[in-house]
């Protein structure tokens, strides 16, 4: 451990606030109400977004990013599903608040969301041009020709050849990386300030990965519109995001520069996380890091670290308490019990047995 890592600030809460926040969410919760009971998807996450940032959420299936970030802009069904506590600052308005109606108007106009799978958002009976004009009749009360020359552009923006021919087609003509194009499109229509992406990139071949990578990076670029990017993929995090979210069991375990957390990741989970990417520059002969164990019942949650049944390093109070937040540096904070001064040699023997992975560009 290096100097700046002891150099810690333990405290109950890590304090993340500034005007440069475009997005602040704060003891955010959410359940999902069924016959066998409650379901604690998403439990008291605290986390902020800078303008013009982009910052990508990580974790297993089942870890509550989908959950939260659809609960944001309440485009879950409730019921069942509840918030249960928290607020969510977007430009200093708690939208958490907001009825249907007042979030409609933010809805695609200020914060805009592309789906995992294309083909179960677009209209299979509607032509493309039609579906990205929606956005712009509906909100910017243009005219036809007018909505019609600025899909044409938004096409093209997000790299669709011939993007005239594409205004007649129907989404099944299209592949599979084109309509993921066309989602984009629809979604920056009214030049959002945010833009929620759901694993975009899913069952896409990695050629088409990077082109769709591509295009939210320029389009962050050119328009300055912030970018929360959920992911499966760390190497995508790596390339694409300036920060990074670690989510498990409903809660965030981890957050820190990209740099930070892939050099020096602090929580065991991140560790096993970055331990199973394939890598070329390690012994092809030693088998592929997994993690033991499956993720917690969210019907009943575990009163400790969720992590704790899988972690090698728990300890009793792992099982028994929420570990608090210990603040490392500005951006790097973590949620683990290893972090307290009476499991320094615990914390020691974590460290040296996880060896820090470098990020996409660092590797020698």
């Amino acid at each position: 451990m290096n100097k700046k890592q002891t150099e810690v600030t333990a405290a109950a809460e890590c304090k993340e606030a500034g005007s440069e926040n475009i997005l602040e969410v704060k003891d955010f919760s959410v359940s999902f109400m069924t016959y066998a009971g409650e379901v604690q998807a998403v439990r008291g996450v605290d986390f902020t977004l800078r303008r013009n940032e982009i910052v990508s959420i990580v974790g297993e299936s089942g870890s509550g990013k989908s959950v939260m970030t659809q609960s944001l802009t309440k485009l879950l069904p409730s019921p069942p599903a509840v918030i249960k506590s928290g607020s969510v600052i977007y430009e200093g308005q708690d939208i958490s608040k907001f009825t249907f109606k007042q979030m409609r108007k933010i809805k695609g106009s200020e914060i805009a969301y592309i789906f995992q799978d294309p083909m179960t958002s677009l209209n299979p009976t509607i032509k493309i041009g039609a579906q990205v004009m929606e956005g712009i009749l509906a909100h910017r009360k243009a005219i036809r020709k007018e909505a019609h020359a600025r899909a044409v552009e938004l096409l093209r923006n997000a790299g669709i050849p011939n993007p005239e021919k594409r205004m007649e087609q129907y989404p099944h003509e299209l592949s599979g990386g084109m309509r993921q194009r066309v989602m984009i499109a629809i979604a920056i229509a009214m030049q959002p300030k945010l833009l929620i992406a759901d694993e975009p990139t899913t069952a896409l071949d990695v050629t088409i990965q990077s082109q769709i990578l591509g295009t939210l990076k320029d389009i962050n670029k050119a328009t300055g519109m912030s970018i929360i990017f959920i992911t499966h993929d760390m190497g995508i995090v790596a390339n694409m995001a300036q920060r990074v979210i670690v989510m498990y069991g409903g809660k965030i375990v981890e957050t820190g520069a990209v740099r930070e957390i892939f050099k020096d990741s602090q929580h065991p989970y991140t560790r096993s996380l970055l331990a199973a990417v394939p890598r070329l520059d390690v012994d092809t002969e030693k088998p592929l890091e997994y993690i033991v164990g499956s993720p917690p019942d969210m019907l009943d949650p575990p009163a400790g670290c969720p992590f704790a049944p899988r972690c090698r390093y728990s300890m009793r109070i792992c099982y028994e308490q929420m570990p608090h937040c210990t603040q490392l540096q500005q951006d790097h904070k973590v949620y683990c019990h290893l972090m307290d001064e009476g499991a320094r040699a615990e914390r020691e023997k974590f460290l040296q047995e996880y060896q820090p992975v470098a990020a996409e560009g660092e590797r020698s």
